[in-house]
């Protein structure tokens, strides 16, 4: 059982190493030729699917507001985002991709498909009884980490 334990630290540690100031973990590699950081093209991707503000963002990233604020504006110096004010409350300011942002929101979505695809077929190669063993450990690994267990 030793070997177990051993294995499930050496896979997380591998994933903390590979996700290093990611905030995610994602199969493929950038395609686009622009350098942003994992945040901001994660910023792009959900600003492709939503209208949000710095605080949203911060909450669906879950990640600090100075962090996303940093990362807001980089990419408004970049001209990838257009801030615009609502209309019936102008202290809350929302932001929209411009066109050169697009792609780059596009591809990031591509890889979190493609990151779902891969655990799909990592998947289907157990069972029904084995996958609930695995969703089980899953459970009680992020309960854990949580400190709900």
């Amino acid at each position: 059982m030793k070997q177990l334990e051993k294995q499930i630290d050496a896979l997380v540690n591998q994933i903390l190493l590979k996700a290093e100031n990611q905030h995610e973990l994602l199969f493929g590699s950038c395609e686009s030729g622009v350098k942003l950081t994992n945040t901001q093209e994660h910023i792009l991707m959900l600003l492709s699917q939503e209208r949000l503000t710095n605080s949203d963002l911060a909450k669906k990233l879950n990640v600090s507001q100075a962090a996303i604020t940093k990362a807001i504006k980089s990419l408004l110096a970049q001209e990838m985002l257009a801030a615009k004010k609502d209309a019936v409350d102008a202290r809350v300011t929302y932001f929209e991709l411009t066109e050169l942002a697009q792609p780059i929101a596009h591809e990031h979505t591509h890889h979190h498909d493609k990151t779902l695809d891969v655990y799909s077929k990592l998947i289907s190669q157990f069972s029904e009884d084995e996958q609930v063993v695995v969703s089980r450990f899953l459970e009680l690994f992020s309960n854990e980490l949580e400190g709900e267990a």
